[in-house]
C-alpha cells in the first residue's frame, strides 16, 4: 500500500509525484505513456505543447521548485531567450525583448502613431503583473478559499477598479487598432491555455512574460520531465509507465486495477490519489450510479474549445530567417478571428541541440488550434490542415517546400490525437463572479482525492501547471498532519 498514487502524464502530475516523494510520502506514479518515445520521432525531439516555459528565473516558481527538490539545471541545459518570442504579420514583425524599453520601442517602431498609448499600456502591464504576482505568491491557489483571503482581496479591489477604467480607454485606442489587437491576442494564445480573456487583468501577467524570462531547455520539456523522473526514482518513488488504468474503487483506501504494457493486470492501493484533470482516470472517477451535482462545475463549467494540431518538420537551416526567435506566432490577417485558420505557432529546436541533428538542418514545430469538433479531426481533414500549414508558411518562409528534409504527416496526426492527455488545449471558463479570477478548486467530492492540471490555474499560464502540481501535494501533506 502507498501513501499516495499520482495518475497522469502532464507536467503537473510529474511535479506532484516528485514533490510527494521528496517529502517522504511513499508514492507511486501511474503514467499511460513513455516520455522518451512520446517526445520524439526517430532521432528528432519535439515539444508536444507549444506553450513557452516561464518561471525559471531566480526566485520564480519553476526555479524555486527545482531548488526545493535539489535538482540542478546547468546553463547548457536551460538558457534564457532574448527575444522571448516574436509576433509576425504580413506588414509587421515585433520582437518581444526581455528589456521592457526595448520591447516598447520595437512596438513603437511598427506603430509610431500609437507611441503614447503603447507606453501607457506597457506601464500598466508592468504594474498589474507585479500586483498579480504578489497575490499569487501570498495566495498560491489564486481563488479565495477563506475569510483571510477575502480580507486580503479587499486590498486588491482598488487595482481592479483602476484596471476596469483603463480597459475602457484601451478599447478606444489600443484595441481599436486591428493589428495591435491581434498582436495581443497572439501573445495570449501563445502563453495561456485560456481561449478568451486577452483583455483581462491577469492577461497582463502573461504579457509581462518576456520581462520575467522565457527559457529553453536542451531537449525542450523532456529535459524537465526527465529530471523530475530521475529525482522521483532516486527517492524510492515507484514509476509505472505504459500502464492503463482499468478501475478505481474509492474509499478510505483507494484501490486501483492497472494493466501494464505486457497485458498483465495488477492491483495497487493508496490512501490518497492525485489525478490529472486531463487523464482518462477522471472519467473512471466520475462513473457512479447516483449522480451528485458538483455546484462549482454547474455554475462555472470548464469547456474545451480547441485542441492543438502540430506538424513536425525537419528543414534546412538556410531557410530560417537569421533573426527568427525560438517561439513565433504568425498571423495571416489582422481583420480575421485568430482561431479561424489565422494563427500558426512556430517553435524552433533549442540551439544547443543542433549538434545532434544532421549538418545544416533544424527542427521546427508548427501548431494550429482546431475546434473540438470531431468532423475537423478526421484523418482526411487533418491531412488537409497539414498541407494548409505548409502553404500558409510559404509566405513567411519562402521555398519552404523545397527545403523540407523530414516530414511525416501521418505520424504528426497520430501524435496530436494520441497525446491529448498531455498537451494543454484551449479552455473556456467564466471568471469568478466575486474575484474575477479563473482559478478552480483542486478538491473533489472525495476527501482523499485531489486534482492537478493547468486548467485549474489558468490565470498563471505555464506557471499555473507547476503550482497546480505542487499544491495538490501540499493538500495531502496538510491532511496528514
Amino acid at each position: 500500500m502507498y501513501d499516495l498514487i499520482v495518475i497522469g502524464d502532464d507536467i503537473s502530475s510529474y511535479i506532484a509525484s516528485t514533490v510527494a516523494s521528496h517529502y517522504g510520502l511513499n508514492t507511486a506514479h501511474i503514467a499511460k505513456h513513455d516520455i522518451e518515445s512520446t517526445y520524439s520521432i526517430g532521432d528528432y525531439s519535439f515539444n508536444l505543447d507549444p506553450t513557452p516555459m516561464t518561471g525559471f528565473g531566480i526566485n520564480q516558481t519553476g526555479h524555486s521548485l527545482l531548488s526545493e527538490l535539489n535538482i540542478s539545471v546547468t546553463e547548457q541545459e536551460a538558457f534564457l531567450l532574448n527575444p522571448s518570442y516574436q509576433v509576425i504579420m504580413p506588414e509587421h514583425r515585433i520582437d518581444f525583448f526581455n528589456d521592457k524599453n526595448s520591447l516598447v520601442n520595437d512596438l513603437i517602431r511598427e506603430f509610431p502613431e500609437k507611441a503614447p498609448e503603447i507606453k501607457a499600456y506597457y506601464n500598466a502591464v508592468e504594474k498589474n503583473s507585479k500586483v498579480f504576482l504578489k497575490w499569487m505568491q501570498n495566495h498560491p491557489f489564486i481563488k479565495l478559499r477563506g475569510i483571510k483571503d477575502y480580507f486580503s482581496y479587499i486590498k486588491l479591489i482598488p487595482h481592479l477598479i483602476k484596471f476596469k477604467f483603463a480597459t475602457k480607454k484601451y478599447k478606444r485606442t489600443i484595441f481599436r487598432n486591428a493589428s495591435l489587437r491581434k498582436i495581443l491576442e497572439a501573445q495570449h494564445a501563445l502563453l495561456s491555455c485560456e481561449k478568451d480573456g486577452f483583455d483581462s487583468f491577469t492577461s497582463h501577467f502573461q504579457y509581462s512574460a518576456p520581462q520575467r524570462g522565457i527559457y529553453n531547455f536542451q531537449r525542450g520539456k523532456l529535459t524537465l520531465l526527465s529530471s523530475l523522473i530521475n529525482k522521483f526514482q532516486s527517492t524510492n518513488g515507484k514509476y509505472l509507465n505504459k500502464c492503463r488504468l482499468l478501475s478505481i474503487k474509492k474509499g478510505k483506501l483507494n484501490e486501483l486495477e492497472v494493466t501494464d504494457s505486457k497485458g498483465v493486470t495488477s492491483n495497487i492501493s493508496a490512501k490518497y490519489l492525485i489525478i490529472s484533470n486531463k487523464s482518462e482516470a477522471i472519467q473512471i472517477l466520475l462513473r457512479r450510479k447516483k449522480k451528485r451535482i458538483n455546484i462549482g462545475e454547474w455554475i462555472r463549467p470548464t469547456r474545451i474549445s480547441h485542441y492543438p494540431f502540430t506538424l513536425h518538420l525537419g528543414i534546412l537551416q538556410k531557410n530560417i530567417p537569421e533573426k527568427m526567435a525560438a517561439h513565433v506566432a504568425v498571423i495571416s490577417d489582422a481583420n480575421k478571428d485568430i482561431y479561424d485558420n489565422n494563427l500558426i505557432i512556430l517553435e524552433l529546436s533549442p540551439s544547443k541541440d543542433k549538434k545532434k541533428i544532421s549538418k545544416g538542418q533544424i527542427l521546427i514545430s508548427a501548431t494550429v488550434y482546431l475546434s473540438d469538433d470531431s468532423k475537423l479531426w478526421s484523418k482526411k481533414k487533418l491531412n488537409e490542415n497539414a498541407h494548409s500549414i505548409i502553404e500558409r508558411l510559404e509566405y513567411f518562409l519562402p521555398f519552404l517546400k523545397e527545403n523540407i528534409q523530414f516530414i511525416d504527416i501521418d505520424k504528426s496526426i497520430e501524435i496530436s490525437m494520441k497525446y491529448r492527455d498531455i498537451v494543454n488545449p484551449k479552455y473556456q471558463l467564466r471568471s469568478s463572479f466575486i474575484s474575477g479570477f479563473l482559478a478552480k478548486n483542486n478538491q473533489t467530492r472525495f476527501k482523499n482525492i485531489y486534482l492537478t492540471g493547468a486548467s485549474l490555474l489558468m490565470d498563471a499560464g505555464f506557471e499555473g501547471e507547476i503550482i497546480s502540481g505542487m499544491y495538490s501535494v501540499y493538500e495531502v501533506l496538510n491532511k496528514r498532519k
